[in-house]
């Protein structure tokens, strides 16, 4: 055999160690998982045979141990019952924007009142006071 030959097979023997290691490694580590989905599978058909739950507007419902579930096309709009997760975090959130809207409106009514207030000139008090008449100086009159 020619150096090259031997190291080819050298390489071949290597890997065909290693795809034997892989092999095992999944035959092992394969059969606790497809006993794991065989028993998920007949908890679901379990779960198929079981009375239909009643969805709310959010289409979500409570499960025995009070839990919600929700369909993956859940949507937020029902407070006090059983909403997708973040309906909560998403309602706090917009009422904090709604709240900061109000109090920026209020603080610039306030800001144009007192804008308003300084560029009013001070009145007179004496505002309705009679004009003194002229004198008439030709005499005429007196």
């Amino acid at each position: 055999m020619t150096p090259q030959g031997t190291r080819l097979e050298e390489v071949m023997g290597r890997m065909h160690g290693i795809l034997m290691a892989m092999v095992l490694a999944l035959a092992v580590a394969g059969s606790p998982g497809t006993a794991w989905a065989k028993g998920k599978k007949a908890a679901a058909r379990a779960t198929a045979k079981e009375a239909p739950k009643k969805l709310n507007a959010c289409g979500c419902y409570a499960d025995t141990s009070g839990k919600c579930i929700c369909t993956r096309r859940g949507k937020c709009g029902c407070p006090g019952e059983c909403e997708p997760k973040g309906c909560e975090e998403k309602r706090a959130r917009q009422m904090a924007k709604e709240i900061a809207a109000e109090t920026k409106k209020a603080k610039e009514a306030d800001r144009k009142a007192r804008l308003n207030e300084s560029k009013q000139p001070a009145q007179p008090e004496d505002k309705y006071k009679p004009k003194p008449k002229p004198v008439d100086r030709s005499g005429v009159g007196q």
